[in-house]
């Protein structure tokens, strides 16, 4: 009966089988789009024109544009720097690479023309290689990129932390095993200077001694008061601690 209703009505209708094919591949469409709209890294596919085809919630989120605004108007060459398109699809379709490219560094334009690190996987799908659409999953770096600054910073911290306690204990050690034969300088050079009449022709480089032995007394009491690393540039791209500046002095200071 309902075949020759269908016959006579001119439209053929769809047996049990048929539709019940038909509901499985509905509801297997609806959970892949689901399944698609629920990562959390963004998905995009494009044909081999560079149309948008496939853009879902992440997508949206990353790049602040929507699905409709990317489907109806959105091409790569405006969702990509050129050259990361190029790259991108010199490597999918190079000898060899079997059609995907997993994790090559990239960058994706937001709406707002702001460039966002990402990392970009992405996979060929058809036969005719340059004609057939491909896949990209793109997980956002941002995060990723920011806690590897602060971590690197830290380090950098660290480093300078342990470079001042190095130098001033280097200090303190160097002070200390200068001032004792500096003190034994000054002594005797004051003795000579004391001994030597100010007509005598040895009193001028006896005076000389003691005021030179005197200023590196100075200098070697700056050092012993060195707290943190200061460098001043010398010669060439060489550098030197700078005393005064690690001594949280100015030059001439007393």
């Amino acid at each position: 009966m309902l075949d020759s209703i269908a016959l006579e009505s001119g439209r053929p209708r769809r047996g049990r089988g048929e539709e019940s094919l038909a509901e499985q591949l509905r509801q297997t469409r609806a959970l892949l789009e689901r399944l698609v709209d629920s990562t959390p890294d963004a998905v995009v596919a494009c044909d081999g024109r560079g149309r948008v085809l496939l853009f879902n919630a992440a997508a949206e989120r990353l790049t602040g544009r929507s699905a409709r605004e990317a489907l109806a108007s959105l091409d790569a060459q405006s969702l990509f720097p050129p050259a990361v398109v190029a790259g991108l699809l010199a490597r999918l379709h190079a000898e060899g690479s079997g059609g995907r490219v997993s994790g090559a560094a990239g960058e994706v334009l937001t709406g707002q023309g702001e460039r966002v690190p990402v990392s970009i996987s992405a996979a060929v799908v058809g036969e005719e290689p340059g004609e057939g659409v491909w896949v990209a999953v793109l997980e956002d770096l941002r995060e990723r990129l920011s806690i590897e600054n602060r971590l690197t910073s830290a380090e950098q911290k660290l480093r300078e932390s342990e470079k001042q306690v190095v130098v001033a204990e280097l200090a303190g050690a160097a002070a200390h095993e200068l001032n004792q034969p500096l003190t034994s300088v000054l002594g005797y050079a004051e003795l000579l200077r004391r001994r030597t009449a100010t007509s005598d022709p040895s009193f001028r480089p006896i005076d000389r001694i003691f005021h030179e032995a005197e200023r590196m007394a100075e200098i070697v009491r700056k050092i012993g008061r060195i707290t943190r690393y200061e460098t001043t540039p010398y010669v060439g791209n060489v550098r030197i601690v700078d005393i005064d500046k690690a001594t949280g002095r100015k030059a001439g200071d007393e």
